[in-house]
């Protein structure tokens, strides 16, 4: 049971928000029926000029506004507001969500409260169109370094993940409860990533270090799957944000299994650019522009490696054996054939034995 409210924990809601007045008023509706007694609602507006801010001051008082003049971009906006919030546990929420259950916080609190180890505890998302079914209870790896996918996506919601709650790999960022400290031990979300794998990145961070992160489907939240980046299907642009930030994820982030990472990730890499090469030239593009970035980048993200791995303290294989869960994932109806060969190739890859040579 939580604490009586003299004592709770204090929990800085915050919610992102780009150009989204026509989610902002579900969303903090929502929020205002929380049964969680000591908590602050912020709204982080990135350079919006639809309004947001002016509606949140006309109709919401008690929201407060921390307002930044341009897009910031996921990682960097919410690094700087959670640096200026005085909180315990900051509740990261995207403006594209609405809240089910009036004791969703108190769960959350409840879980992260047991274990000053435990970074995040993140909620069972639904889709916001339809509630009987998942948007995501947290990532996993697909095998092998071919990126990270949510799990239960688009699945009728049967309790088939809450009983034991599955432990996921990472958790969205969609809807995490973070232990302020935590957040400040690893630095923070990446700001090179401005966008997609920000959550990822940063719950493998945790792992390295020994953190652990619940899942509790008790606390449910609708979601609007990129309500606010405006497009449920991926798009040039957002192949190359993912592709860009999961490299630089596995650069900084891998320890003994690197080459293996790298060969894996490259060998993926060349058979999409290849596919997309005929069927879809804008997104071969994005595919060698990720890479080409990286290659500009090293310097720096060789650094971040350096620091990250001196101070970890999980291994190699405690790590990957969390990252690839044995469960099902949603998968693309589109190109069918190119994906059962790569599924074949893919998940046929070396065992986890600790044998990177």
């Amino acid at each position: 049971m939580v604490r009586d409210d003299l004592f709770l924990p204090r929990v800085g809601v915050v919610v992102l928000n780009y150009n989204g007045l026509r989610w902002l008023k579900d969303c903090l509706s929502s929020l205002s029926q929380s049964h969680y007694r000591n908590l602050q609602v912020y709204v982080v507006d990135n350079g919006s000029s639809d309004g947001s801010a002016d509606y949140v001051r006309a109709t919401h008082p008690n929201v407060k506004i921390i307002k930044y003049p341009s897009n910031y971009g996921f990682a960097r906006a919410y690094n700087m507001a959670i640096h200026e919030i005085d909180a315990d546990y900051v509740m990261l929420l995207n403006n594209d969500t609405i809240v089910l259950n009036q004791l969703w916080l108190d769960k959350l609190v409840n879980d992260a409260e047991t274990d000053a180890a435990i970074a995040a505890v993140g909620c069972k998302l639904v889709s916001m169109d339809n509630h009987e079914r998942l948007d995501s209870v947290g990532s996993t790896g697909i095998k092998y370094w071919r990126g990270f996918v949510d799990i239960g996506k688009h699945e009728p919601d049967r309790g088939q993940y809450d009983d034991p709650p599955i432990v996921p790999f990472a958790l969205c960022g969609a809807a995490m409860l973070v232990r302020k400290s935590a957040f400040e031990k690893v630095h923070g979300f990446d700001e090179r990533f401005h966008s997609y794998v920000e959550d990822v990145d940063l719950c493998w961070r945790w792992r390295l270090m020994n953190y652990r992160i619940l899942y509790e489907p008790s606390s449910l939240v609708a979601h609007y799957f990129s309500g606010t980046a405006g497009a449920k299907t991926p798009t040039a642009e957002t192949l190359y944000l993912s592709n860009r930030n999961f490299l630089r994820s596995i650069l900084k982030n891998c320890g003994d299994s690197l080459k293996w990472a790298l060969r894996a990730y490259f060998l993926f890499a060349a058979f999409l650019l290849c596919g997309y090469s005929i069927l879809e030239p804008a997104k071969a593009k994005a595919i060698l522009r990720s890479v080409i970035w990286n290659l500009f980048n090293f310097k720096e993200t060789y650094t971040r490696r350096l620091l990250i791995q001196s101070t970890r303290i999980a291994s190699e294989p405690e790590i990957l054996r969390k990252m690839y869960l044995n469960v099902p994932r949603q998968e693309p109806n589109e190109r069918e054939a190119f994906r059962r060969i790569l599924n074949t190739l893919f998940e046929r890859s070396k065992p986890l034995d600790g044998d990177w040579a």
